[in-house]
């Protein structure tokens, strides 16, 4: 090594390192937000059967807070279906600042037919 490279490999790791830890944050992001769409989802799911059965909108919105504290439910029928969707915006860094928002529909028959 010339005397002139000397402390070249530092400098280039100081270079990299910002990028790496910014790639790393980003993937962490975009993890935590595609397991907050599947909390929402599962939510969905159970408060759309709940509806579906004939429970009340509090007894399903009760439901949808326990598996996804802060989430909003809104419920619709559609002839033979009753729909239920959950939406909660994104708590998480990079998501949060994109505006992302997690939201999902599920219709079940209702009253079990």
């Amino acid at each position: 090594m010339t005397r002139g490279e000397r402390g070249s490999v530092t400098a280039e790791f100081a270079c990299v390192m910002p990028a790496v830890v910014l790639v790393l944050l980003l993937a962490l992001g975009a993890f935590q937000f595609v397991s907050q769409q599947i909390r929402v989802s599962d939510a969905s799911s159970s408060a759309a059967r709940m509806l579906g059965r004939g429970d009340s909108d509090a007894d399903a919105l009760s439901v949808v807070q326990t598996l996804v504290p802060g989430a909003a439910l809104a419920s619709s029928a559609e002839g033979r279906f009753v729909c239920a969707t959950v939406t909660l915006g994104s708590a998480f860094g990079a998501a949060s600042l994109a505006g992302l928002v997690a939201r999902a529909r599920v219709c079940a028959l209702a009253d079990g037919l």
